[in-house]
């Protein structure tokens, strides 16, 4: 049906415009709105994808980490309280029979340099998830509900990458 709109629209726009030109009246205001509407169907229709897909070249990937809290160098505290933090989602079970509500989220947060992208990938190896590494910017855009999406869109990525690895769960960790 859409099909069918769009060759009845490419066929009479011109037509119309023929029309006009030879009647005198100045097409050019309406070539113009016609071109912003066109971009902004385009924009809305894309809602920033074409942006995700370049930010997602620089997206950092390791689809099945391998580092572990052993191999991380200090922090013993931090460590210690993130392994505790990781217990929640390993042992979810246990901890829903002690009416404990689950976590939503872990944020690893600190000035650069810190280890935080280590401890993620460890923590994706202590609860043998997928890990996927992205960066806060890539989700700051200037129109509204582009971020929201680039996150629905991490999300998806995710699943599919756990389904892709066999694994019964993944997680986003961000840096």
């Amino acid at each position: 049906m859409r099909k069918y709109w769009m060759e009845l629209l490419i066929g009479f726009v011109p037509v119309l415009l023929v029309f006009l030109i030879v009647a005198g009246v100045n097409v050019m205001p309406f070539l113009l709105l016609a071109a912003l509407a066109a971009g902004v169907a385009f924009a809305y229709r894309g809602r920033g994808r074409m942006a995700a897909a370049q930010g997602g070249k620089q997206r950092m990937e390791l689809s099945k980490s391998t580092m572990s809290f052993e191999q991380i160098g200090g922090q013993e505290r931090a460590k210690s309280e993130l392994i505790e933090a990781l217990d929640f989602l390993v042992k979810h079970e246990e901890i829903k029979k002690l009416g404990i509500r689950p976590m939503k989220g872990i944020l690893l947060t600190g000035p650069p340099g810190t280890g935080k992208t280590l401890m993620a990938k460890a923590a994706a190896t202590y609860t043998d998830s997928i890990y996927l590494a992205a960066s806060g910017s890539e989700f700051v855009e200037m129109y509204v509900g582009v971020g929201a999406g680039r996150i629905r869109d991490m999300f998806k990525e995710a699943r599919q990458k756990a389904k892709k690895c066999r694994q019964k769960q993944c997680r986003n960790l961000y840096r």
